[in-house]
């Protein structure tokens, strides 16, 4: 899992107000030891004075992460050209840099980290500062990211085109134990999950996810035909926001996934 991404969660949690702006600066860099992270960061730290930053570095991609709160484009670009500095004066800078900003921080999903993850390593060049668009056609790209466990074939390949055509963008997994693999690779906006699931039950999943929140919680939603009063008691007692018993509405499901993710 890149490490990038519960740290940008940490960052998150620990930001004063899910309203205010955010700056996410990604850069590609040579192989850093923690000695050069921790020199980067008091560098860093010494030209943001009063300013709420976070550092992250992963070793597997190679990528500097540098989260700010409060900043807007023109703030975060700024703020990327003396992060450019910082790495070039030690020779640290193996390639570009893409930023991004957002009017509020509860804008900046994982998803969207990941898709700039993904863009900055495909960058040629050195020293470049490239934007990085996450509105498509002055729409948002997706409405935000859904986990979805379940191992009903038909249910599961219904459920991602119904969503996917609602502007999600949509993961799959099979059973409970590539649901807890699958969040913590995306830590997704929700979770819409079975009770009935091979491996690991829905339960115990609900227990998983729970344990690994490190940053603002995935809303989760259980969709399964249990209809005792003590199966849904459970569900809302172990982090459950919601729950639908089969046979279900899609209409009616949809609803309810953009009230929570809204």
């Amino acid at each position: 899992m890149n490490s990038l991404v519960p740290a940008f969660h940490q960052f998150l949690q620990a930001s004063r107000s899910e309203h205010n702006s955010c700056g996410i600066i990604l850069a590609a860099c040579k192989q850093l030891s923690p000695t050069s992270v921790s020199y980067i960061e008091e560098a860093l730290q010494q030209k943001s004075t009063g300013l709420h930053m976070q550092i992250s570095y992963d070793k597997n991609t190679r990528l500097l992460a540098v989260y700010l709160e409060g900043q807007n484009r023109s703030e975060t670009h700024f703020f990327s050209l003396q992060v450019k500095d910082v790495l070039q004066e030690r020779g640290l800078l193996a390639g570009s840099l893409l930023i991004a900003s957002f009017s509020e921080s509860k804008q900046a999903t994982s998803y969207v980290l990941q898709r700039m993850i993904q863009e900055v390593m495909e960058l040629a060049g050195y020293g470049e500062i490239k934007l990085f668009f996450h509105r498509l056609d002055g729409r948002e790209e997706t409405a935000g990211s859904i986990l979805l466990v379940n191992h009903d074939e038909t249910v599961n390949e219904f459920l991602q085109i119904f969503l996917q055509q609602k502007g999600y963008h949509v993961t799959i997994a099979q059973d409970g134990m590539d649901g807890v693999q699958k969040y913590q690779e995306l830590f997704p906006d929700l979770v819409i999950t079975d009770l009935n699931l091979p491996i690991m039950d829905g339960y115990q999943l609900m227990e998983r996810i729970k344990q690994q929140q490190t940053g603002p919680a995935s809303k989760i939603v259980v969709l399964t035909d249990k209809k005792l009063e003590e199966d849904v008691k459970k569900s809302f007692a172990l982090g459950a926001s919601d729950y639908i018993t089969k046979p279900f509405s899609p209409v009616e499901l949809a609803a309810r996934v953009k009230r929570l993710i809204s």
